[in-house]
């Protein structure tokens, strides 16, 4: 028996005898990343014995569940009705247990201006930001004038840095946001922090949390975008990150209150941008189903701490609420 079956007998004892469902695909603009995430940690529950049957998520979700007399999901949806409660919603209706977190903390975690405003009245360092009105341009127009550029605009509620960009000039600005409030009426725009890009991954339930070893991000575009998320050499991973002693118990700190603040249970990932002006962290969002491909971050850190896929995705299953 290997080291990691040894370690997680119970556990897998508990789950021989389950049905489990890995849920992946959905309806998305994630849904690519979500495919690759899914086959990936379904490939490993069948490594480690389990009875596993994969699910691509439509609108009859429900009646496949039943159908398959599901008794666990493990989620590896992305993005929109897989990170924002939805599907969790659904699985709670149909009383079957699920991985991550919960419907609300999952709802809170995809919209990132209340995931900011609840960091924030934590005291957790986050970049301002104002709201943009799609009805009225020239309103937001201003707003972001007397935010101060550079800055970033980002959906509320997009992941994998879908429809993030980045202003620098004012005239870039006049040419851009019409047409950027009509393709992303809810969006925001933020503040960009300069600095030191990071992402933390936490594992555990309220107190009881494990920190992975912090993750720089050296992208070779501009900035972390899609593209640089998901194609092998786009990034330089640098485990642990180039930061200071003082930074990262910073960071832990925070990470850690961040993810008690918002309830979260499981696998989280926080991504981060140390300041060059401060030196503080900045907070940007929270991904309560972090990718599981073969490029992502948390597979990364977790190698780096010496700690299997496999055993990573024994973790999803261990914080799951019976």
């Amino acid at each position: 028996m290997s080291e990691v079956k040894t370690k997680y007998r119970d556990l897998i004892e508990f789950y021989k005898s389950k049905n489990i469902a890995v849920l992946m695909g959905g309806l998305s603009s994630e849904r690519e990343v979500s495919i690759r995430s899914g086959e990936n940690v379904y490939n490993a529950l069948i490594n480690l014995g389990f009875k596993v049957t994969k699910m691509d998520v439509d609108a009859n979700i429900a009646r496949k569940l039943v159908k398959e007399n599901v008794d666990v999901a493990v989620i590896m949806l992305h993005g929109k009705y897989g990170e924002d409660g939805v599907i969790q919603g659904v699985l709670e209706l149909l009383g079957i247990p699920y991985t991550g977190c919960d419907v609300l903390t999952s709802a809170i975690g995809m919209n990132k201006i209340i995931t900011k405003e609840l960091l924030k009245s934590k005291g957790i360092p986050t970049a301002n930001y104002v709201s943009l009105t799609p009805s009225n341009p020239d309103k937001s127009f201003s707003d972001i004038i007397s935010l101060g550029l550079p800055v970033v605009l980002k959906p509320v509620d997009e992941g994998s840095s879908v429809g993030v960009e980045i202003i620098r000039e004012e005239d870039q600005l006049k040419g851009k946001l019409r047409n950027y409030l009509r393709r992303h009426p809810n969006s925001f725009a933020e503040k960009a922090i300069i600095g030191t890009e990071i992402t933390i991954g936490i594992i555990g339930e309220g107190e009881n949390t494990t920190i992975l070893p912090i993750m720089e991000l050296r992208p070779k575009k501009e900035f972390y975008d899609y593209e640089a998320k998901y194609t092998k050499g786009m990034t330089d991973f640098i485990i642990p990150a180039e930061i200071t002693k003082e930074q990262e118990e910073k960071v832990i700190d925070y990470t850690k209150l961040a993810f008690k603040t918002l309830n979260c249970r499981g696998i989280v990932r926080f991504d981060a941008i140390i300041s060059q002006e401060d030196g503080l962290p900045y907070f940007l969002e929270v991904n309560t189903i972090p990718g599981m491909t073969e490029t992502s971050d948390i597979p990364a850190m977790a190698k780096s701490a010496g700690i299997s896929f496999e055993e990573i995705v024994l973790k999803l299953l261990e914080y799951v609420k019976w």
